[in-house]
C-alpha cells in the first residue's frame, strides 16, 4: 500500500515542479484532488494495517479453537473422536448418512426419536413398542398347557 502513498507524493511533486499554483482555477482543482488522494492513501494504509492485525488475531483464535477441539472431542488422546463403546453407529435408511448416537438412549425409559440431520427423517424411536418381558414368556413355556381348554 506504500505504492499508493508514493504515487500521490510523486503527483504532488510533479504539480509543484510544473508551477501549478492554487491561485488559478485549474490549480485549485488539482491541489484539491491531490489533497483528497493523500487522505485516501493514508486511510488505505491504515485499513491495510488493521486488516493485517485482524488476520493475525483470527489465526491465533483458530489455533486456540483447534486446541480446545482436541481437548473436548478427544480427551483420551487415542486418535479417535468417538469412543466406540459409548456410541452406536448406523446408516440412515432414507439417505444413507452415517449416524452416531449415545448407546444409553436404547435403554432409556422415555420415548425418544432420533432424526437424521441430513434428510430430517425419523431413523430411530425408543418408545418401548418392541420391548417385551422375557420372564412372562419363560413362565408360560414352563407351565403345562391344558389339552382341552374350556371356555370360562
Amino acid at each position: 500500500m506504500k505504492d499508493i502513498s508514493e504515487r500521490v507524493s510523486y503527483l504532488q511533486g510533479l504539480s509543484e515542479g510544473l508551477n501549478i499554483r492554487e491561485g488559478t482555477p485549474h490549480g485549485k482543482i488539482i491541489a484539491g484532488m491531490l489533497g483528497v488522494l493523500e487522505e485516501l492513501a493514508e486511510e488505505v494504509v491504515f485499513i491495510q494495517n488493521e486488516l493485517d492485525n485482524y488476520k493475525e488475531y483470527v489465526e491465533s483464535i483458530d489455533d486456540d479453537l483447534l486446541d480446545v477441539e482436541e481437548i473436548v472431542l478427544n480427551p483420551n488422546g487415542n486418535g479417535s473422536f468417538i469412543d466406540e463403546e459409548d456410541f452406536v453407529e448406523f446408516d440412515c435408511s432414507h439417505c444413507g448418512e452415517s449416524l452416531y448416537f449415545d448407546a444409553s438412549l436404547m435403554e432409556d425409559d422415555d420415548a425418544i426419536e432420533i432424526i437424521c440431520p441430513n434428510c430430517n427423517e425419523v431413523v430411530f424411536i425408543n418408545d418401548g413398542s418392541f420391548d417385551f418381558e422375557h420372564a412372562n414368556m419363560d413362565f408360560m413355556l414352563d407351565e403345562e398347557m391344558p389339552e382341552n381348554p374350556s371356555p370360562s
